[in-house]
């Protein structure tokens, strides 16, 4: 594992737009981020956003997801003890900023797929 190298940086509401689509499409075409020296790049329109996406849970269920490697997002629910729906709806952000990664799997026998979190950083080197 390495230490994730992101970058924080404050615009207006529409450079912050305009910098949040791209960073998106960037990352799904898994693209290299707009700094080619930082791993992520995140726009925000004030710091108070950093607190926001990288809150005290959201800090527990990467922490559980590195640490315990749970197989979805049910037994990640259930390691942290909230309801499916909130961690259902972290993970879905924090993946879509690309903090951590969801693969989805199918094991044999069963008939539908589950999601598996996966977060593969020692930490964040944040600069603003």
């Amino acid at each position: 594992m390495k230490l994730k190298r992101v970058k924080i940086q404050i615009e207006s509401y529409q450079n912050f737009k305009e910098g949040v689509i791209e960073d998106f499409k960037r990352a799904q075409k898994r693209q290299p981020s707009r700094d080619a020296d930082c791993d992520l790049v995140l726009s925000l329109p004030d710091l108070s956003y950093l607190a926001k996406i990288l809150s005290i849970e959201r800090l527990r269920l990467l922490k559980a997801i590195k640490d315990e490697k749970p197989e979805s997002i049910y037994q990640l629910a259930k390691l942290l003890n909230r309801a499916i729906s909130n961690v259902q709806k972290d993970v879905a952000e924090l993946a879509e900023y690309g903090i951590i990664e969801l693969k989805k799997k199918r094991k044999k026998g069963q008939k539908r797929e589950t999601v598996e979190p996966h977060y593969n950083w020692d930490g964040f080197d944040i600069a603003v």
